[in-house]
């Protein structure tokens, strides 16, 4: 027979460990939830908008002629980082005026290239051509090419470069 002092010990037990292990289940899941939520609001938040670029020294252009820069750029895909190197033309107005073009095509992200005789772009892939200031001048591109932010800091020339548009 049971004595009513072994089921009052047994019971208190019990409740002990039943309190210890919902404890135990509540701290973790309260864990993970803070956890999961961090990563599902994350994209919430306000990212800087494109940082300033680097694409050279002021004193390296020649007043009204383009000239090609490659910069690097960061991309963020999910958890995937990489850099990817993007062409863009300067041209330099010779005084203060510094203006940035992107080199992607408007038409299908073809990359154009400067043709210092015909003083134009023009786009290899479907004989696209653009004016000097960016302007379609023939063939199928729909828009001109896109103007970047330009902001000229201590003798260098920085660019932000947006997502373009195709």
């Amino acid at each position: 027979m049971h004595r009513p002092a072994d089921l009052h010990d047994t019971t208190g037990r019990r409740r002990a460990l039943s309190f210890f292990v919902a404890a135990a289940v509540s701290a973790v899941s309260g864990s993970l939830a803070t956890v999961l939520s961090a990563f599902a609001l994350r994209p919430l938040r306000r990212a800087d908008p494109s940082p300033w670029l680097r694409a050279g020294p002021i004193a390296d252009l020649s007043p009204n002629t383009p000239v090609a820069r490659v910069v690097s750029v960061r991309q963020a895909d999910g958890w995937y980082r990489a850099r990817t190197n993007r062409t863009i033309f300067l041209v330099w107005d010779g005084e203060q005026d510094v203006r940035a073009l992107s080199a992607t095509c408007s038409h299908l992200g073809c990359q154009v290239a400067w043709n210092a005789d015909a003083k134009t772009f023009r786009c290899p892939c479907h004989g696209g051509v653009y004016a000097a200031d960016g302007r379609v001048v023939s063939g199928p591109p729909p828009r001109p090419l896109s103007a970047l932010p330009v902001d000229i800091r201590g003798g260098e020339v920085l660019v932000q470069l947006a997502a373009e548009k195709r």
